[in-house]
């Protein structure tokens, strides 16, 4: 078997907050690696919210915010960032519309404080404990941003606050208060594109594992497309390919389905 390129979500895929990174796919992944294949971890999440003990599990690259941040052995390949006079507009716009926003790069994320502090995974307060030290205030200086996620309350209105803004913006809705903002032309497919063109790799030699929104084209792009079994309705209904939940090893028997470890 010639060398195969694979790439993983994180949240939902590789990780939940219950239960971390499963034993199974820590294995799996060394197993991939010692088989001489290549693993990517693609997400949505910018680079600095990406831990690197989750890298260090053997991963060869990073594509992070959506395919706009692109990493190869610690070295950065692509990156685009936000213009600035893009970035301070749709902060404008967002705020007058009540809609919290917090701007993803690879180093920082910028936030302002909040007057709700709710619980649960996808929480302020959470967000807060996991990235405090990357944390800074949003002041109009920000550079090196990516992407914008967006939290809703029911003071909001994103609906109106996107008119706006769909000119320059894809937006990915992960449920009803959780929105992402990713610049038109970016997904996690353009990440992809970038890294196999980088390294030569052929699209036909190309895995990926997945469950939610925003991995729906890249499991529709590469050669074999896995849905996690968690992943939602509409992905388990479009994706050919599924797995196990993450909770019952569905990485790793997803890697053993085609025959990658």
């Amino acid at each position: 078997m010639g060398k195969k390129a694979v790439f993983f979500d994180i949240d939902g895929t590789l990780y939940n907050h219950k239960i971390g990174v499963p034993e199974s796919a820590r294995h799996g992944i060394k197993e991939l690696k010692a088989n001489g294949h290549l693993a990517f971890i693609s997400t949505g999440r910018a680079r600095a919210m990406v831990p690197q003990e989750l890298v260090d599990l053997g991963f060869d690259g990073v594509l992070a915010a959506c395919g706009a941040y692109v990493e190869y052995e610690g070295n950065v390949v692509y990156n685009i960032d936000l213009e600035r006079e893009m970035a301070d507009n749709v902060v404008k716009i967002l705020q007058n519309h009540k809609v919290f926003c917090i701007l993803e790069g690879q180093n920082n994320l910028y936030m302002d404080e909040y007057e709700f502090l709710d619980e649960g995974e996808f929480s302020v307060n959470r967000f807060k404990n996991l990235y405090g030290k990357m944390i800074k205030p949003i002041t109009g200086e920000e550079h090196n941003i990516n992407k914008i996620t967006c939290r809703m309350d029911k003071r909001s209105n994103f609906e109106e606050a996107y008119k706006f803004l769909e000119k320059d913006f894809d937006c990915i809705r992960h449920n009803s208060t959780i929105v992402e903002l990713v610049q038109k032309g970016f997904s996690k497919v353009k990440g992809i594109e970038e890294i196999i063109k980088h390294l030569g790799i052929d699209i036909n030699d190309t895995y990926a594992f997945g469950d939610s929104a925003n991995d729906i084209d890249m499991l529709k792009y590469v050669k074999y497309g896995i849905a996690m079994g968690n992943s939602s309705s509409e992905i388990l209904e479009m994706v050919k390919y599924k797995t196990d939940n993450i909770e019952n090893d569905g990485i790793y028997k997803g890697l053993k389905q085609f025959k990658l470890i």
